[in-house]
């Protein structure tokens, strides 16, 4: 598993195959030729500064977005070119827990946790989703607040709802996007828990992608580093701890460079190309 040379990577290397991928929004260059795999049943974290495409290459590994070039491909079947009509029976394999949860305000907990269901499959036995809402959210700690709206809970009951709601469909894979952000270090652990709960019961393939360093360390099985659009560094998190690349170094333990403290020091220096107030009098 990892971020091989394009002709040694294989479709059959992993639950989720990322090719020689490109990504280009008009001239930004994002993604600049991703090779990686993801092992099934085990959680792969993905970190970076800011910018460095993160999300981007996790949107890609369920055709959010399509390669400018390259290749995906989902058990062994190559991804990438299909239509939405092709992809909608690969998609449901995926759950899906957004950045922000991304619960609808005005559903309240139960009708959004169905919200996947409905567009998936035709309702006919109310009383086995009820029990279906229930299990899920018993999975998550949060039994009983089928009836509550999303504007009564707490961001972390909230991120809890929307993992509750990522499960829904019973997936194969469940992609985090920065799944402790916003909340304190209780409730980020809360959710660290519950990531390796579903691992451990539901024998899911995990993507997380991630700022939060400890997170990262408690769940991983593997780290992949993203910057300025390549992978650095990837291994277990005793490699990661231990790498030597100084941008490695500086992201997990979180300092700034000595070029940015050097920047940062010429703060109130006056440069000719800047002007006081009263150049304007």
């Amino acid at each position: 598993m990892g971020n091989v040379v394009d002709n040694e990577i294989s479709p059959d290397d992993g639950v989720i195959v990322v090719k020689d991928l490109f990504k280009t929004f008009g001239k930004l260059r994002v993604l600049k030729g991703i090779s990686l795999s993801v092992e099934a049943g085990k959680t792969t974290v993905i970190i970076g500064p800011s910018g460095c495409g993160k999300t981007v290459l996790m949107n890609h590994m369920i055709v959010l977005d399509r390669p400018t070039r390259g290749e995906i491909y989902f058990r062994s079947e190559r991804i990438d070119e299909l239509n939405e009509k092709e992809l909608a029976p690969i998609r449901v394999q995926y759950g899906f827990l957004f950045q922000g949860g991304a619960l609808f305000d005005s559903l309240d907990v139960f009708e959004n946790i169905i919200f996947p269901i409905r567009q998936h499959r035709k309702i006919t036995d109310w009383k086995a989703i009820d029990e279906l809402v229930k299990t899920k959210l018993a999975m998550v700690g949060m039994e009983g607040f089928q009836n509550h709206y999303p504007a009564s809970l707490s961001g972390g009951q909230q991120k809890r709802v929307a993992l509750a709601r990522a499960i829904a469909l019973d997936p194969h894979i469940i992609l985090y996007d920065e799944p402790t952000t916003g909340l304190d270090p209780i409730r980020s652990d809360v959710i660290n828990e519950l990531i390796l709960k579903l691992k451990r019961e539901l024998k899911v393939t995990s993507v997380v992608v991630t700022h939060d360093m400890k997170s990262a360390y408690k769940i991983a099985d593997h780290i992949i580093m993203l910057h300025e659009g390549k992978i650095i560094a990837e291994g277990d998190t005793d490699y990661i701890r231990n790498h030597p690349h100084d941008v490695v170094q500086q992201f997990i333990h979180g300092r700034v460079s000595e070029a940015d403290l050097a920047a940062l020091r010429l703060g109130g220096t006056k440069f000719k190309t800047q002007y006081a107030p009263e150049d304007f009098k």
